[in-house]
Order: C-alpha cells, then sequence, then structure tokens
C-alpha cells in the first residue's frame, strides 16, 4: 500500500516511518479556517521518527488556496451559517484517520489528534463522539460548545480521554474567554483536560508547542 494513495474523503499530506509496525503510533493534524494540509505538517519535525504523521485538508474551499471544516460567521463564532457542515466534516475526518489507521496496519490504541484554530473545535468534536478511537486530543486556540453534543456523549467514555487544550491571553481571533468555556464545557460533559493559557495571539508559541510536546511523552 503506498501511503499516498490511500483511498479517504480528504486530501491528506502524510509522512511514515522506515518501519510501521502494530506499535506505530501516530498523530492526524487538523488546519485552521483559511489555511491547508500544508500548515501544520511542518510540525511533524517535532514528533518520534517512528511515528505516523497525516495533515488532513478541509473540503470547504474559501478561496486563495484555503479551506475550511464549516463556514463561519465572523460575527458570531459560536453559530456556524450551515449547521450541517459540521456533521459532514466530522463524518469525513473520522472515516479519513479509520481508514489509514487500517490501511497502514498502525496501532488502534496510539491515534491522536491536534487542531488548531477551528481545526481545534474539529478534533474535540470528533474526539468525544468517537473517545474509543483517540488515545489524546490536542485543541490549540479553537472554541468548542459543549451544548451542541452533550446528548451524544457519555461522560463514563470521555472520563479517561487525554485532552490538551492551549488558548491564547490576547488572541484576536478566538478570544480568551472562548477557551475558557471550551475547558468548563469539557469539564461538564465529565472530562478532565488539561488546560493553559499563554501570553501570545492567534499562534502556537513556543512555549505552548512545548507543553504539547511534553504532554503527549506524558500520555505515552
Amino acid at each position: 500500500m503506498n501511503p499516498n494513495e490511500i483511498d479517504i474523503p480528504l486530501s491528506y499530506k502524510i509522512r511514515v516511518p522506515e518501519k510501521i509496525t502494530k506499535n506505530t503510533a501516530s498523530i492526524f493534524f487538523l488546519h485552521g479556517y483559511g489555511s491547508n494540509m500544508n500548515d501544520l505538517f511542518s510540525l511533524n519535525q517535532f514528533f518520534p521518527e517512528d511515528w505516523t504523521i497525516v495533515s488532513l485538508q478541509a473540503p470547504f474551499g474559501t478561496g486563495f488556496g484555503g479551506w475550511a471544516w464549516a463556514e463561519l460567521d465572523f460575527n458570531n463564532l459560536r453559530e456556524l451559517p450551515k449547521p450541517e457542515q459540521r456533521l459532514s466534516s466530522r463524518n469525513k475526518i473520522i472515516s479519513s484517520i479509520s481508514t489509514i489507521i487500517n490501511e497502514l496496519h498502525l496501532d488502534q490504541s496510539k491515534v491522536h489528534m491536534i487542531g488548531f484554530s477551528q481545526g481545534a473545535s474539529f478534533t474535540l468534536f470528533c474526539g468525544v463522539t468517537y473517545p474509543k478511537m483517540f488515545h489524546g486530543l490536542g485543541a490549540l486556540c479553537g472554541y468548542f460548545d459543549y451544548k451542541k453534543v452533550k446528548d451524544d456523549v457519555s461522560p463514563k467514555n470521555i472520563k479517561n480521554l487525554n485532552i490538551f487544550v492551549g488558548s491564547g491571553v490576547v488572541d484576536e481571533v478566538v478570544p480568551i474567554h472562548l477557551g475558557r468555556m471550551t475547558e468548563r464545557g469539557l469539564r461538564k460533559l465529565g472530562a478532565d483536560p488539561i488546560y493553559n493559557e499563554y501570553n501570545c495571539g492567534h499562534t502556537i508559541s513556543n512555549e505552548c508547542l512545548d507543553d504539547l510536546l511534553n504532554w503527549i511523552k506524558s500520555i505515552q
């Protein structure tokens, strides 16, 4: 199986180790609104060479080479103009990850997902609704509304799910109060996330990246 030619619903970029074993861990990246699969893929250099790294590309074009997991209302980030896109993108993400894991025979107990901005929101949405698929979720500079999934999530299924949430105190895109609401919402669902705030804007600061990498090491 050519790892670059796996038939999944989303475009992707992948880095595989020289040898894949039954213990090969994986990380799937979800980029932010208006970006693409090349963005977070550059982080692959910080992860072990024997891990498989995959950056997925969102399905909805925003122009100028950018893509989105769902269209946004920038006057109200808490509501999506087309809520059906939320489900369709979630299903494509889950299908893509499941297929890659199965086709490459990766370790199903060591699957991680990391998202930035809108990708962070979808990372948490996918993770809490399919908790058995993931060992760890990293959500950076994003907002997640627990009320939209509370009827579909069982606290006992997500209480042991490893979750890292990082927010920028001076984030001009996703204000810090939305990051704090994300943490509170996850706890109301029954999760126990690691939550950190950073003195930065809408970006992954060096401190945040260091904390994220140390957290991933700590849960292995």
